[in-house]
């Protein structure tokens, strides 16, 4: 027998006014359009509660009640977080005995507010980085955004003339999976260009295309060249500080030998520390930029053209908002105890 129907509050009100002025049970269940059995029940719960509506339908209630719930983010939680939904309720019937759908776990798993997100692509902080992040950010922490903007921000960046195509979702009938106009396109081996750039508060500096293998002699040219320049241009006053991070022909003895000799002034920096360097949002503006432009690049030189182009058309306001920024980002990784962030 199905559910029979809620009356509306029209109808409760109807009812009332009939009785009130004497109308006969029978004489309301024509009016109303009810059975007898409804009207006596509506007037017996006004009488009552002083209400004719009648309680909520609570409906069947839920296989995994608040306690199970909270015992199954609690278990998800913990060293499980990376389990497919099948594997989740395996797990949840070898602990509890108990045999729910795959549907339950999702919906008792939302409530408590976990949802099945792609994982972030974050670069794995040893144990060693995690303290050296941590002391790094407190010892910098009270720096303010005026003395962040006396940094000039250096980092290395490769685009490829045909990127990797990203997950993307088409409208198609089932017949078009394999049209062009449907699939996504990759490329095995793409022509790229790494990029060296730098920039202040100030606005962006040179961003200089860098052919052939990058080492410690080649960045120190990079540094003779132009980051030296930069620094005398933006801090005339020799009052800067020159970042770049761990990579390799970084931490050269050549390289390190040139910064002592010519006196640039370095700021330490802690390795696996994307997220506390703001040129890694500009970079991915510029990728973005390259992306989109039509037509794509045909070959090396025009790729450079439009990394070059992106790169001269950063906001200004984006750059100081990008710089201000550090603060927060410095706290942010004293909050997560020296792990990653949003950042």
């Amino acid at each position: 027998m199905g559910k029979k129907k809620e009356l509306t509050a029209e109808q409760r009100g109807a009812i009332l006014f009939c009785r009130q002025r004497g109308d006969s049970y029978r004489k309301i269940a024509k009016t109303v359009r009810c059975g007898l059995t409804t009207i006596a029940n509506t007037l017996k719960r006004h009488a009552e509660t002083g209400t004719a509506a009648s309680k909520k339908r609570s409906g069947r209630p839920r296989a995994l009640g608040t306690a199970a719930a909270e015992h199954l983010k609690t278990l998800v939680t913990t060293d499980n977080r990376r389990l497919c939904l099948a594997q989740v309720r395996d797990l949840w019937e070898q602990e509890t005995g108990q045999d729910v759908c795959e549907a339950t776990i999702r919906r008792t798993l939302h409530l408590v507010g976990l949802k099945n997100c792609v994982a972030r692509r974050k670069p794995l902080i040893s144990p060693a980085n995690i303290d050296a992040r941590l002391k790094w950010c407190r010892d910098h922490a009270h720096w303010t955004t005026r003395k962040w903007a006396k940094v000039l921000w250096s980092d290395e960046a490769t685009f490829t003339q045909f990127p990797q195509a990203r997950t993307s979702r088409v409208w198609r009938e089932p017949e078009d999976e394999w049209s062009l106009s449907c699939a996504s396109a990759t490329v095995k081996h793409s022509p790229s260009r790494m990029h060296w750039g730098c920039f202040s508060r100030k606005g962006v500096g040179p961003i200089v295309p860098l052919h052939g293998s990058v080492t410690g002699s080649t960045h120190v040219e990079v540094l003779r060249k132009r980051a030296l320049p930069t620094m005398r241009q933006m801090f005339p006053k020799g009052d800067g500080w020159f970042q770049e991070d761990n990579a390799a022909p970084h931490k050269s003895k050549v390289a390190g030998e040139f910064r002592a000799k010519k006196g640039l002034r370095v700021l330490s920096w802690p390795a696996q520390s994307p997220d506390l360097n703001p040129i890694e949002n500009l970079w991915a503006v510029v990728k973005i930029s390259v992306h989109k432009r039509q037509p794509k690049p045909t070959n090396l030189v025009q790729l450079e053209r439009y990394v070059r182009d992106a790169w001269r058309a950063i906001p200004n306001e984006m750059i100081k908002n990008l710089v201000d920024s550090m603060p927060r980002r410095i706290q942010a990784v004293i909050a997560a105890k020296g792990g990653p962030t949003r950042y």
